[in-house]
């Protein structure tokens, strides 16, 4: 069941879009809604002027409304022409589905007429008329409000988005009864050949899973418009200090305009007049927010074509970075990021835990008990872990299945093979920028004997609060005591002034976005006390939301360029995300190739959902390699949109340091992620259905532990093995002419690049068949009361047919 009264606030959104330039596409749209509003309301008036001559008589009200009531419901189906043209932002695969289910319930009612006397037609009738009126109403004032959607009436407005809760439970019911009422009627028992009868109890099956999915959507709905349109009081801002985006022309601090200029910079990196055209694009652009993945993805392209234009891409980007990104120092004096932090003269004191374990017989072990599904959600018990040949074994699963590659599936085995030769992490130095995230590998490090350089937030925030910071410390502290490894870290002042490990965990770490110089001159020192021969890996591992993790990444790429500058042998790690533009392998690219078609595509279902959704759904994953001189570059676009352009500039800005590292003789530990379900991303009920449907098309979810261990063996693979193709000194061997090459090494894509459909277009698809197979049991059980049910209805419904006559 999918209800015409649940299409989501986007399509309202795109009426402010076109509110401003009141052209002929905003007068057909005023023109269309009023007449919609006029009609639904005459219906309405024609309909509850029924009941009260009637005394309530449900069995009289479609006769009564249904003439206007046909007509703007038929006038709807052009609410399918405005989403395929782009008239009004809604998705188009979702208002299909939302009209042609009233169309559906509308064409029983004129194929079976007997039906129209029956109470559930008439209750649908006022349903639909109640429900339509205010949303109408609700377009038409966003239309003419100078603040669109947030300009409404309020009553309009709350109706809008709380009538459904009535509305939604009565319209179901009519639909439903109307349906079951047609199926004792000769009219629609010789239709369609004798098939229409079987269609409709099809279709009253639909209503199973649908009609609870989308309740639920409308109550998130109303949730965030009253969220948007009440937001709760701002707070006096601060004065502004640290890393900042530059000053827009406005005055402000746009990351968009700053966004498109850095990219439009990096685009004219490539030397050539296609990139120059592509940055005059950027900045042409009026939709950054929505629009910047087509310019990323030429970003990539050109960078493509040859070694000069990837190198010079990543060079223009981040020394428009440094240079154009201001930084605001304690005492108020400004200027740009590079020249104010380098004059940065601070730094801080070390502390250091050594942990009491021994390192003895290791054998590294992955936490694993299959994939995540929502049947599935909690971590592997502690007894379920893989080592060894069995660890060997999933990792070559892994690799035939196409959800890691086969160079990744080797790296793992070699790991495995060192620590089970009695080696260990002692005399690595791990340098972790975000040492707490839940996606890093600390806990791992520590356990195989390591020491880590620990950078994270200050432990004296929040103290005397409810979640003191020093909490972060003392768990980290107690993770190295526990283990064989060691953790360094910085503090504000001396490990010896403080009297208690309390204290100690206050006095630790460090403000990045506010002492990105401090720490890079820490850490600058730190390693003059280590032998020449010392192997340093600095990974940055740090996250926040929007701008702030642009911010994050600036800082930490100072730290990183600051360090290997100072020691030229260290090695950078990053964790690439599996949603961003990478080059994969020629295999992965085939697999691509040779999927499409199955599975969806075997039923010709893969063309119709395509068609259906305008482009968006199941659209083909392998993409037109690229040339570049003699040879061809495949890729793969896993680029969420959703995420938006500060995320993909945060992790672009990794993409350009890895490159530049690269090509200077540093090892640079980079590896694609798998799609893994950690709680920020499954609390959203959205992406965990599609989770759970993603299996279908190949993918393998992973737990956050299994996550965790793999990506350190990879990690430590690279730092501890010259053949690693993370080396450039193998890069002629791996084939890696462009740096670019270096992200189709050693991937663990969770099956991303393998996929016959693009990642982005299988989200609904994949809840759809979760939910599909959550319903199955249920609907076998329905389906056999239900055939009980309409045959017990039939024969009541036809003896009071058969009486009355």
């Amino acid at each position: 069941c999918v209800r015409g009264d649940s299409v989501t606030p986007r399509d309202s959104l795109g009426l402010k879009g076109l509110r401003s330039s009141m052209g002929a596409l905003t007068a057909y749209l005023l023109a269309y809604n009023a007449a919609c509003m006029l009609g639904w309301g005459y219906a309405l008036v024609l309909g509850m002027g029924s009941l009260a001559e009637t005394g309530g008589d449900l069995t009289k009200v479609w006769g009564a409304a249904h003439v206007p009531l046909e007509i703007v419901q038929w006038a709807m189906l052009l609410e399918i022409i405005h989403a395929l043209t782009g008239a009004v932002r809604s998705p188009v695969f979702t208002v299909f589905m939302q009209v042609m289910s009233r169309i559906v319930a509308l064409g029983v009612v004129l194929v079976a007429p007997p039906v129209a006397t029956h109470w559930a037609c008439g209750l649908m009738a006022l349903s639909w008329s109640l429900v339509e009126v205010p949303r109408y109403a609700f377009y038409l004032n966003a239309l003419v409000s100078p603040k669109g959607t947030e300009g409404t009436v309020y009553p309009i407005f709350w109706l809008r988005y709380s009538l459904f809760a009535v509305l939604y439970p009565s319209g179901i019911t009519g639909e439903c009864m109307t349906m079951i009422a047609s199926l004792g009627t000769a009219e629609l028992a010789a239709f369609v050949g004798g098939w229409a009868p079987l269609l409709i109890k099809l279709n009253l099956l639909l209503y199973v899973p649908g009609s609870p999915f989308m309740y639920l959507n409308m109550v998130k709905n109303r949730k965030s418009a009253f969220k948007k349109r009440y937001p709760p009081p701002e707070k006096p801002k601060p004065p502004e200090r640290g890393t900042q985006f530059p000053k827009d022309p406005k005055g402000g601090r746009s990351t968009t305009v700053a966004g498109k200029a850095v990219i439009a910079e990096a685009l004219r990196g490539t030397g050539t007049p296609a990139g120059e055209k592509a940055a005059e694009k950027v900045l042409r652009e009026k939709n950054w927010r929505f629009k910047y993945n087509k310019h990323y993805m030429a970003m990539v392209r050109l960078g493509c074509e040859s070694p000069e234009a990837a190198l010079g891409v990543a060079k223009r980007g981040l020394e428009w970075m440094h240079s154009q990104m201001e930084f605001i120092a304690p005492d108020g004096t400004s200027g740009s990021f590079k020249e104010v932090v380098a004059k940065a003269e601070g730094s801080f004191c070390t502390g250091q835990v050594d942990g009491s374990g021994s390192p003895g017989a290791l054998s590294y072990r992955v936490p694993y008990d299959g994939g995540w599904h929502p049947t599935s959600p909690k971590a592997p018990p502690k007894n379920k872990v893989v080592e060894g040949d069995s660890l060997k074994a999933l990792a070559a699963k892994w690799a035939d299945k196409g959800v890691i590659e086969p160079d990744a599936a080797q790296a793992m085995c070699w790991t495995s093979d060192y620590f089970a030769s009695g080696k260990s992490l002692q005399g690595v130095y791990f340098v972790m920028i975000g040492a707490g995230s839940a996606m890093g590998p600390f806990p791992k490090l520590l356990e195989l004997g390591a020491t880590v350089v620990a950078i994270d937030i200050p432990g004296s925030w929040g103290k005397g609060g409810p979640r003191p910071t020093a909490g972060l410390w003392k768990r980290l502290c107690d993770t190295a005591r526990n283990s064989p490894g060691s953790i360094v870290f910085p503090m504000s002042k001396p490990q010896t002034d403080c009297k208690s490990d309390q204290e100690m965990y206050e006095a630790s770490g460090c403000d990045l976005m506010n002492q990105p110089g401090e720490i890079a001159n820490w850490l600058v020192e730190w390693q003059k006390t280590l032998p020449a021969s010392a192997q340093v890996v600095i990974g940055n591992y740090t996250y926040l939301d929007g701008d702030l993790h642009v911010k994050l990444a600036l800082c930490a790429d100072h730290c990183i360029a600051k360090l290997c500058e100072a020691r030229k042998s260290t090695a950078v790690a990053f964790l690439c995300t599996p949603t961003d533009i990478h080059v994969c392998t020629d295999a992965a690219h085939a697999a691509a190739l040779k999927n499409y078609g199955s599975g969806l595509g075997s039923l010709g279902l893969e063309k119709v959902a395509n068609l259906l959704s305008g482009g968006k759904f199941l659209v083909k994953n392998a993409l037109k390699p690229v040339k570049a001189g003699s040879k061809t570059i495949n890729l793969v676009d896993g680029l969420s949109v959703a995420q938006g352009p500060n995320y993909a500039l945060a992790k672009r800005m990794q993409h350009w340091r890895a490159c530049l590292a690269f090509e200077a003789g540093h090892t640079v530990s980079s590896m694609v992620a798998p799609s893994t379900a950690t709680i920020s991303v499954i609390h959203n009920k959205s992406f965990a259905w599609a989770y759970g449907g993603m299996p279908y098309f190949g993918y393998e979810v992973f737990k956050q532990e299994t996550t965790n261990a793999v990506m350190a063996m990879l990690l430590m693979h690279d730092a501890l093995n010259p053949a690693t193709p993370k080396n450039p000194k193998n890069r002629k061997s791996e084939g890696i002419d462009n740096t670019l090459e270096l992200f189709r090494t050693q991937a663990v894509h969770g099956g991303l690049w393998t996929c016959a459909y693009n990642v982005n277009s299988i989200g609904e698809v994949s809840a759809l068949i979760y939910f599909a197979g959550v319903a199955a049991p249920i609907l076998s059980a329905v389906s056999v009361m239900a055939v009980g049910a309409i045959g017990f209805y039939q024969m009541i419904y036809f003896k009071e047919i058969t009486g009355s006559a």
